[in-house]
């Protein structure tokens, strides 16, 4: 599953720099989750958000373009032997998750099936797959708008942007 603008594809490979195992261009990274509250909590960033940002978003389920593809599975115990721990997914800056992502894409995985940083279940609820960089207009999949009762279910708030004569501002 993952959170889209309703008005953009669904698979963008990300190489800005901005994600945690982006790769550089021309390859990149795109950020899925197994399931919605895990999407939910990754996209907010564990809220809260906007009005706005729910109705510019919505939920979308994909297929994997090949079910079959070696993803890097850092959840596993064997990983340990290979120096990993769960620092990879909650360190910043991105640097040591970059270079990961770079050594696995170089031993010719597909991806890494990870933990998300904003859900708090210590599960591998997070996928991320390694591609041509930018948007290769791939199937959109089905969306559904994200319903507050699903926000509430992933802890994520929803609030209004106070008018600034409400605020002290504090210099």
């Amino acid at each position: 599953m993952r959170v889209c603008r309703r008005t953009r594809g669904t698979w963008w490979f990300s190489s800005d720099g901005t994600g945690r195992f982006d790769l550089r261009s021309p390859e990149g990274t795109c950020y899925f989750a197994t399931d919605a509250f895990a999407a939910l909590r990754e996209a907010s960033r564990a809220g809260p958000v906007t009005p706005r940002w729910v109705s510019e978003r919505e939920l979308r389920q994909v297929e994997a373009p090949d079910p079959t593809a070696r993803l890097a599975a850092v959840t596993r115990a064997k990983a340990a032997a290979f120096g990993l721990t769960t620092e990879l997914v909650t360190v910043t800056p991105y640097d040591l998750p970059r270079r990961w992502a770079t050594a696995f894409r170089r031993a010719g995985l597909a991806g890494i099936r990870h933990e998300l940083s904003h859900d708090p279940s210590a599960r591998p609820s997070g996928v991320s797959l390694f591609g041509p960089a930018g948007d290769p207009s791939w199937p959109r999949g089905s969306g559904e708008p994200i319903s507050g009762s699903r926000l509430e279910a992933a802890g994520i708030a929803i609030l209004d942007i106070p008018p600034s004569a409400v605020l002290t501002i504090i210099s």
